[in-house]
């Protein structure tokens, strides 16, 4: 594709997001300025106290007396980046590399199209006063990728739309028409350790890594594998004894690496049992993770875990829930429910695993927490649910499913598929706000959301906004 095409101007105005900070939780530069580029151009803008932004735009002529259509999408983004990259997302920009269809970022981080291209289509919308809308309502969220907080809490008592676009989805092809709901799950369980090195013992690091990773929610059914299971299954070897164990960043991200250190007789028994790991998990994993590598350094040593207390540990992580726990029984191929084991850490005497619980039913998620809750009670754990979001449950009645779907075929010819997605969207939120309010959720091409390996394809933002602008002007 012609490079040209960075300068479209929902491109460009990505790339401005993309040199301001925006992880969850610190996004105040990026509200700032979004802000006062709104007032630059004359907009209505609300900031609340936690950077939510609404701006409002007047109807374009012709349009003044249609009724008015929301527009949202959120201002964060997950910061996941490669154990070699030295970027610090609290002040470094993401620079954008192009290879003449995808766009990734160029120092090993996640990308932040997820959903700085959505902001930005907004943004693009806002900045034309040739386009033919009705009055626009945009809302941008804040924290959308850890609790949810933006949506839950603004204040859009003050809008007047019936009709809401979302614009935080991965594929131009499809329509999204419902998602799942959610909740952060705290697992913390006490650990007991020998009370010296046992003689004749060195340490070892164990580190585990090149698995693809991806969206814990609508890449859970890839096959890609998580990093921390594999690990436990190497370190479950009678030769070892375990030190501790660290692995993933992030419970919304299947964990891409993961790392311990163990005690063992010397590097020779080491480098056995890591070798044959090895070629188990490539034989298990060559297509979805032709790279996974396992390495072997010294450690200092520490004591390590008594026994009972490893295979305590090794039966929760065994038991947990993880990965799919259930397929939807009336959208074929669609995950119903999951759980992704986002992070593990055994600092001092404590395992505490990060898990991220899904489901299309408030009541399918209560049913794997209930669960959880259950391997506490056996092990003497505690746990704690937190940032949880509502599903956004398919309406039979839509005016805007039809127009999109029509839209889209008149401009590319081909179909746009509908579907519910095993991924928590804000549009839940919204739904509760307005009882009966009209949403569809669109996008463009991506890939890898939640790691490094994120990307957007640079066409399809062209064809994403496009549509975008078509169905506002039959609006």
């Amino acid at each position: 594709m012609d490079k040209n095409v960075l300068n479209h101007e929902v491109l460009k105005l990505f790339s401005e997001i993309s040199r301001i900070p925006r992880e969850s939780g610190n996004e105040k530069a990026v509200s700032d300025w979004i802000k006062g580029w709104a007032e630059e151009r004359g907009l209505e803008v609300i900031q609340d106290d936690i950077w939510d932004l609404i701006i409002k735009k007047p109807a374009s002529a012709g349009y003044e007396d249609h009724p008015p259509v929301l527009m949202q999408a959120h201002i964060d983004m997950v910061c996941e980046r490669n154990s070699d990259s030295d970027h610090d997302f609290s002040k470094d920009p993401i620079e954008l590399e192009f290879d003449g269809e995808w766009i990734r970022a160029a120092n090993g981080t996640t990308l932040g199209a997820d959903n700085g291209i959505g902001v930005a289509a907004a943004l693009a919308v806002l900045d034309d006063d040739g386009l033919k809308h009705p009055p626009l309502e945009v809302v941008f969220t804040v924290q959308e990728e850890t609790t949810f907080a933006g949506a839950a809490s603004v204040d859009i008592s003050g809008c007047e739309a019936t009709r809401m676009i979302n614009l935080d989805h991965a594929d131009e092809r499809e329509l999204v028409v419902g998602s799942c709901g959610g909740t952060g799950v705290e697992f913390t369980m006490p650990l007991e350790r020998e009370q010296e090195i046992p003689d004749g013992m060195k340490a070892f690091a164990i580190r585990l890594f090149g698995l693809q990773g991806g969206h814990s929610g609508e890449d859970i059914h890839r096959g890609r594998g998580n990093a921390i299971s594999l690990l436990l299954r190497l370190l479950e070897a009678p030769e070892f004894r375990t030190v501790s164990i660290r692995g993933g960043t992030n419970r919304l991200a299947i964990p891409r690496e993961a790392e311990a250190v163990v005690l063992a007789a010397d590097e020779e028994t080491v480098n056995r049992c890591v070798s044959d790991a090895k070629a188990v998990f490539r034989k298990e994993y060559s297509g979805a993770a032709p790279d996974l590598e396992i390495t072997i350094s010294e450690a200092e040593a520490e004591a390590p875990l008594t026994d009972d207390s490893f295979k305590k540990l090794a039966a929760v992580l065994r038991l947990y829930p993880n990965g799919i726990v259930q397929m939807n029984g009336n959208l074929e191929g669609l995950v119903e429910s999951s759980d992704n084991i986002g992070i593990i850490t055994t600092d001092g005497d404590v395992l505490k695993l990060t898990s991220e619980v899904r489901g299309a039913y408030r009541t399918t998620v209560d049913d794997i927490v209930k669960s959880i809750e259950a391997l506490r009670d056996m092990t003497g754990a505690e746990t704690k649910c937190f940032d949880g979001y509502v599903p956004w449950e398919f309406a039979a009645e839509s005016e805007l499913r039809p127009l999109a779907v029509d839209t889209y075929k008149e401009l590319y010819g081909g179909e746009m598929k509908e579907l519910a997605l095993h991924a928590g969207l804000e549009c839940g939120f919204f739904a509760e706000k307005r009882p009966g309010m009209d949403i569809i959720s669109i996008g463009p091409d991506c890939r890898s959301f939640h790691s490094p390996e994120e990307r957007v394809r640079a066409e399809s933002v062209v064809h994403f906004y496009e549509l975008l602008k078509a169905v506002l002007a039959k609006l």
